[in-house]
């Protein structure tokens, strides 16, 4: 938007117009709103790198936190909490991760825990619990186990179930006045009845109106219902049909119909014959918003009942505008919403070079537009051309533009910014049409009770330390993994002190040693209660509903008429046919299984703070998932790995390569409780069987101690305290091998590899290599942003014989 005090726009009447300076005098609405939008919002976006995984594989994922009205990335929050649940909404597994300039990466394994079926990922902060608003990111994904499903088929056409919605544009249909209205139709997924054709009939079975919906199942049309006459919708799906009736029609109101020309957008408010002698003499208002700003102008309705409302595009807000229209008592009456596209920052990554050594590829992205570049960040997943496993709704751009402000789910999102023609801007208006209201509820806008923004922000954890007995002196804080030491010294008035944005991760403890100062003693060990703030992993209560990830649909619904009134009625560009060969629906993909699961290795390198605990080793396999029992009086120790439940749970268990497995579970594993942390240099373990061997069904724990290491004593003074809540170390993505690379399967299925974290040098430059597989298409697929309001959403594909 253009740097207006405010935004400047004309309404036309055949009578007068109002100038905008009589807006000040509409204080209830504009206070109103501006106390609900004086705090700030934050949006986040998470890109993942598929939405179909196979039980092995490795989810990753980069993360993007932006300021929701500057589009910048966020500098308040640093902490964001992703989760993954099931249908039933249960959370599976769950990571507080660190964000770090807006930015934040990680990765989820995809192992036993989610066996085969449908799972939605969520991100979130503490901050976005305060508002209605949808800000979160969501996304559903599918899980498939190649050991117990042998083929992956689409959906039969007999299981599609369709819901039919009807929809006046601004949220009235009025009797014996031309009404627009916006068809939605959907199946049980959330997917659009993509180009089904449909009519409304009267009655009497009497054709008024024919409409297409376009590829994401939204359609608008024209009625003109007339008084004491019932409507019906009905839809053609190859010979089969689904109906409903119109129903909400009103006797009495009026509506709104928006169009737009080049260089402006027209709304039409137009009353019926019952309402027209109402509304003469009284005052309405109309408003336009984006979340952030609004301007108010009042107006009224001509002797015909009609009122027009100008506004030039210029002036409109960039990307969301909401028009509301109030009534003299400030009640909201009608709302649509609009999206300007102009001046949408994008960016665009126009040169690819790719060169081969040994057996890696090299990749060179350039932004050939000269542009002096502070800061980037790009995530690419790359995948075989042709892949069946990405399938996301959202790109970083609908969901920083559009999502945040409609009610629902995108279908589809990123094809509203990827080619800027007037189908295009065709299917974005239709998509505004068909929102309904937005996401801001002028109930809760217009509420006069005082706001409690009860979520804070968050920027890591901070300890308070509260001092139980009478020890002044000066208390030494232990650094963590990302910290340094501090230093406190206490006076006798002071019953505590405060740590303030650590980031404790998941070996970390908090260690706090204490000196007498008036003494001069070393030797006392403190004595304080620690509170931590967060403690507790945070709930995510906002109702919401989002598309679900399926298997593929082939199926269309075309017949050959060439005349479409609907369209035409709005100058629409006619959707092309598509012929579908009807054996589609048939099409299985075999389901191979993973050569070697990405996750088949894991190694763990201890730090200096966790070999400061004097931590037993037997003690210290429990953080990495297993089950230990030391029992005192035999001195037996036993391990098990609680994942397998089809085999002995022991795992074969190394200490510097010589093994302790015996006999199964009555293995001598005793010695190992004479060995603390502080001997052990790092552990490298397996946990689902994969590369151990015959014996090693249950996996493997090989354990290496530091060569020539001596044990280090933790000084008397110190005492050590358990973290309640952690944030989640960046684990490295591993790409999973496969059996063969030249199958349907791989091509539809199969992981090339995932960069969460790619920059641009001042040249516009960035650079990433990975080991080269037979697969000769490949296809990036990049979202992020260069200096902090300009987004980079593309697809390349890429020719490995070019």
């Amino acid at each position: 938007m253009q740097n207006n005090s405010f935004l400047h726009f004309l309404l036309f009447f055949s009578f007068f117009f109002f100038n905008l300076s009589v807006i000040n005098a509409q204080t209830d609405i504009i206070e109103s709103y501006e106390d609900y939008t004086e705090a700030p919002r934050e949006v986040v976006y998470s890109h993942l790198n598929k939405s179909t995984y196979i039980e092995g594989e490795i989810l990753g994922f980069t993360s993007y936190v932006f300021d929701k009205f500057t589009k910048a990335t966020s500098k308040q929050t640093t902490n964001l909490y992703c989760t993954i649940s099931n249908e039933d909404g249960e959370v599976l597994k769950k990571k507080l991760i660190r964000v770090t300039d807006g930015i934040a990466s990680n990765v989820f394994d995809i192992d036993s825990t989610l066996s085969t079926g449908i799972f939605t990922f969520k991100a979130y902060t503490n901050w976005m619990r305060n508002f209605e608003e949808h800000n979160h990111f969501e996304q559903t994904f599918k899980v498939i186990d190649a050991d117990n499903k042998s083929e992956i088929k689409p959906i039969d056409k007999k299981d599609i179930k369709v819901d039919l919605q009807i929809l006046g544009e601004g949220g009235h249909i009025i009797y014996d006045i031309p009404n627009t209205i916006g068809i939605i139709a959907k199946n049980q997924f959330g997917y659009g009845i993509a180009n089904a054709f449909g009519k409304i009939l009267d009655e009497n079975e009497n054709v008024i109106s024919e409409f297409q919906l376009n590829d994401v199942g939204l359609a608008k049309v024209l009625l003109s219902p007339k008084s004491n006459t019932n409507y019906n919708v009905v839809l053609d799906l190859n010979g089969d049909t689904v109906s409903t009736p119109i129903k909400g029609i009103k006797q009495n109101g009026f509506n709104l119909t928006l169009n737009q020309t080049k260089d402006a957008v027209k709304v039409l408010l137009k009353a019926n014959k019952n309402t027209n002698s109402n509304l003469q003499g009284k005052g309405f208002n109309v408003g336009l918003h984006n979340g952030n700003k609004i301007v108010l102008a009042p107006f009224s309705f001509n002797e015909d009942g009609t009122a027009i409302l100008s506004f030039q595009k210029t002036d409109l807000f960039k990307g969301i505008n909401i028009i509301t229209i109030f009534n003299e008592n400030n009640t909201p009456l009608l709302e649509r919403l609009y999206f300007n596209l102009t001046d949408i920052n994008q960016r665009e990554i126009d040169n690819v070079s790719v060169s081969s050594k040994q057996d890696s590829l090299f990749f060179n992205l350039k932004i050939n537009e000269k542009i002096d570049i502070k800061n980037s960040n790009i995530s690419i997943s790359i995948l075989p051309t042709g892949t069946k496993s990405y399938n996301h709704h959202n790109s970083i751009l609908s969901q920083i533009y559009i999502q945040p402000y409609i009610n629902g789910f995108l279908e589809n999102g990123g094809s509203y910014f990827k080619d800027k023609n007037r189908k295009t801007e065709y299917n974005l208006d239709l998509l505004m049409l068909t929102q309904g209201w937005s996401s801001y509820s002028w109930n809760t806008i217009f509420d006069k009770n005082e706001r409690e923004y009860i979520y804070p922000f968050e920027r890591g954890i901070d300890v308070v330390a509260n001092i139980n007995d009478d020890k002044r002196g000066s208390y030494i804080v232990y650094p963590l993994a990302e910290s340094k030491t501090q230093l406190f010294d206490v006076e006798e008035s002071e019953d505590e002190f405060t740590i303030k944005q650590s980031f404790p991760t998941d070996d970390d403890l908090f260690r706090i040693g204490y000196i007498d100062t008036k003494r001069k003693e070393f030797k006392k060990k403190p004595s304080v209660y620690l509170q931590f703030y967060p403690s507790q992993f945070p709930d995510f209560s906002i109702p919401t509903k989002s598309i679900k990830e399926t298997y593929s649909i082939d199926d269309t619904y075309l017949k050959n008429e060439t005349n479409l009134n609907a369209f035409d009625l709005y100058n629409a560009n006619k959707l092309e046919e598509v012929v579908i060969n009807a054996k589609a629906n048939t099409v299985e993909t075999k389901v191979e299984k993973l050569r070697e699961k990405a996750i088949v290795a894991k190694f763990r390198v201890i730090e200096e703070n966790v070999k400061l605990t004097g931590m037993r080793v037997d003690t210290y396999l429990q953080r990495l998932g297993y089950d230990t029992y030391y029992d005192i009086l035999s001195g037996r120790l036993s391990i098990v790995n609680p994942r397998i439940r089809w085999t002995d749970p022991t795992p074969l268990v190394y200490l510097n390569s010589a093994l302790l497995t015996t006999q199964g579970r009555f293995s001598e594993f005793g010695i190992l409780t004479f060995i603390t942390m502080d001997q052990v240099d790092y552990i490298e373990y397996e946990t689902y069987g994969i590369g151990g061997g015959i014996r090693g069904g249950a996996g493997y724990i090989k354990i290496f101690t530091t060569p020539g290491g001596s044990q280090i004593n933790k000084p008397n003074n110190v005492v050590d305290y358990k973290v309640p809540l952690v944030f989640s170390k960046n684990k490295t993505f591993y790409t999973p091998k496969y059996s063969y690379y030249n199958t349907d399967f791989f091509r539809e299925y199969g992981t090339i590899d995932w960069q969460p974290n790619l920059k641009f040098n001042n040249q516009g430059e960035s650079t990433f290599k990975y080991k080269s597989n037979s697969t000769s298409n490949t296809t990036l697929f990049i979202e992020g942003f260069v200096n902090d309001n300009e987004f980079i959403s593309q697809e390349i594909k890429i020719e490995k014989n070019n």
